[in-house]
């Protein structure tokens, strides 16, 4: 099993947060999972997480959950790094799927704040300790859009993450960051560098300026579609070639961003554009709504203006 400081140092370049596939029906399609998975692998993505926000963990059943991330773990079968969402609305429930993520042989374990209420600061950090104490994967805190509201004062106060990540018992391996704040970015990734890896979850233009503050690895919705993209863009980085890296970021995550955003429905997008390669894609399952075909015929569009569709 991997430690959460194996996990630490693994986190390096790009990672995609895995679409979770459905029949027409809704019900579960595993063989897709396992398709998607395998192009992640023969891709060179290193790290996908499975069952998080962009795989609508909230409409799974726990049971369902178990089975994406297993049918996941099985197929990557060691040649990428597998991080399981596990956030719940309780301590003992998250618990419970953390160690079913750890059973299987995931390489760690995403968790947001419970994601309905908590008794502020104390009550969070209690969280991450019981669980981390309970526990002995390498733990991913991620503050999803649907959280923000409740770590406002964090956002406005970065260094508190450092309270947040000492609760964790040496077994928080990252911190995921899908705040799209600037500031807040730029002054964890200098805070936290060389404790966990920081991850910027708002586009490459997040991580264009995450880079310049010690980022270690990030993801966007590009590496869902097209992953080569995502390499080529953490390449240039990493060679040095900081202009051929702007250059991705103006000319394709950007455009990417404004007409995926522009819907109102951007993870629903995701799987469209899947649809449109011949990935794995498929529906969004109620409350969430798929594409119009309106929506549908506009991103083809503009995807194809941007250089993104053939």
């Amino acid at each position: 099993m991997m430690t959460p400081a194996q996990l630490r140092d693994k986190l390096r370049g790009p990672v995609v947060a895995m679409t979770t596939h459905f029949k027409d029906d809704y019900s579960l399609d595993l063989e897709a999972m396992h398709r998607l998975t395998e192009f992640y692998v023969a891709s060179g993505i290193p790290t996908v997480i499975v069952a998080g926000s962009t795989g609508e963990f909230y409409s799974l059943t726990d049971d369902e959950r178990k089975a994406v991330q297993k049918a996941v773990v099985e197929t990557a079968a060691g040649q990428m790094t597998v991080i399981a969402g596990c956030a719940h609305s309780g301590t003992q429930l998250t618990i419970d799927m953390v160690r079913y993520a750890e059973s299987i042989g995931a390489d760690g374990a995403m968790v947001t704040p419970p994601y309905y209420t908590y008794s502020g600061f104390e009550g969070l950090k209690t969280h991450y300790d019981l669980i981390t104490q309970a526990t002995d994967i390498g733990i991913v805190v991620y503050f999803s859009g649907a959280v923000l509201h409740q770590v406002a004062d964090i956002l406005a106060n970065p260094p508190m993450m450092l309270d947040l990540i000492e609760a964790g018992n040496g077994h928080i391996s990252a911190f995921k960051d899908a705040s799209a704040n600037f500031a807040f970015h730029r002054d964890v990734n200098q805070l936290l560098r060389g404790q966990v890896a920081v991850m910027g979850s708002a586009g490459m233009n997040y991580a264009l300026w995450g880079w310049t503050f010690g980022l270690p690895c990030f993801l966007t919705g590009l590496g869902n579609i097209w992953p080569q993209w995502e390499i080529d863009f953490w390449q240039h980085l990493e060679n040095g070639e900081r202009a051929k890296a702007e250059q991705i970021v103006v000319e394709k995550d950007l455009p990417y961003l404004r007409v995926t955003k522009a819907t109102g429905r951007y993870w629903a997008c995701l799987k469209t554009l899947q649809d449109l390669v011949g990935l794995p894609g498929g529906p969004m399952r109620p409350p969430l709504l798929d594409c119009t075909p309106e929506q549908r015929d506009s991103l083809r569009k503009a995807c194809t203006e941007i250089g993104l569709l053939d």
